[in-house]
């Protein structure tokens, strides 16, 4: 049931370091084309959406995935790493030119989860039964919920709600979206990162239930796709469920 995902590189952990261990499902949905991407690790989950079913999509999500996976620990620079491999992309490409992708990835550094963020795919913390979300939406409806206009739940249904206002194309002043968030964790915390496809029809109530439900990660992921498709998305969906946990040592032949 998943695609569109790649995995990063395994490395042995240290002594009592957080580790996570995640599962990814990735569909098409209704749509001919999934253009949503995502990677795991022991320390790093990303998930892209190729923005508005431009021409490109599924390749500015590939490309911006691919970079944040293999640029390090610092998400500043690995999302400036994806924001110019897109450029090189569209200039070897100009066919490309419209191409763009939301991007949110989290990386844990000690007992920190560091959180960047541009556009409206979504991260969440589910701990002790209560459901945080991590990001903010870059939309036209969510500037239109913080002034007021209209609530939380008018939002999931209002006819603009698929215009995004921050992405990655690969353009100069793309980096000025970029959000970057800090937050404790512990284990038996559990992280969630998705798309819109799965945020946007998917109450977050229901989101928790399936969280505290399910106890592995693949299970939950998979749940939370099917009960997309249940709810009617008209998108792709990608669901990354990962549960922060204690390591140890790996053992090392002589």
């Amino acid at each position: 049931m998943a695609d569109g995902s790649t995995t990063v590189p395994w490395r042995c952990p240290e002594p009592d370091e957080l580790g996570l261990d995640a599962a990814v499902v990735s569909i098409a949905g209704p749509r001919r084309e999934n253009q949503d991407a995502a990677a795991t690790g022991e320390r790093l989950l990303v998930v892209a959406d190729g923005v508005g079913g431009n021409v490109g999509g599924a390749v500015a999500a590939t490309l911006a995935v691919t970079a944040v996976s293999t640029a390090g620990d610092d998400l500043a620079v690995a999302v400036a790493a994806a924001n110019s491999r897109l450029a090189d992309a569209v200039a070897a490409d100009p066919q490309l030119s419209g191409m763009a992708t939301t991007l949110t990835a989290v990386a844990l550094t000690g007992s920190e989860l560091v959180v960047a963020h541009v556009g409206d795919s979504r991260a969440y913390l589910f701990r002790d039964g209560r459901l945080r979300q991590l990001t903010r939406d870059q939309t036209l409806v969510q500037s239109l919920v913080d002034a007021g206009a209209i609530d939380a739940e008018q939002a999931r249904t209002h006819p603009l709600r698929s215009v995004v206002l921050g992405a990655l194309h690969g353009r100069d002043g793309d980096l000025a979206h970029l959000e970057v968030g800090r937050h404790d964790v512990r284990p038996g915390d559990r992280l969630l990162l998705c798309s819109d496809g799965l945020s946007g029809v998917v109450a977050p109530e229901v989101l928790a239930r399936v969280l505290a439900d399910e106890p592995a990660p693949t299970a939950a992921a998979t749940r939370l796709v099917r009960d997309a498709l249940a709810a009617g998305t008209q998108d792709n969906v990608t669901a990354v469920v990962a549960d922060v946990a204690l390591v140890g040592a790996c053992a090392r032949a002589a």
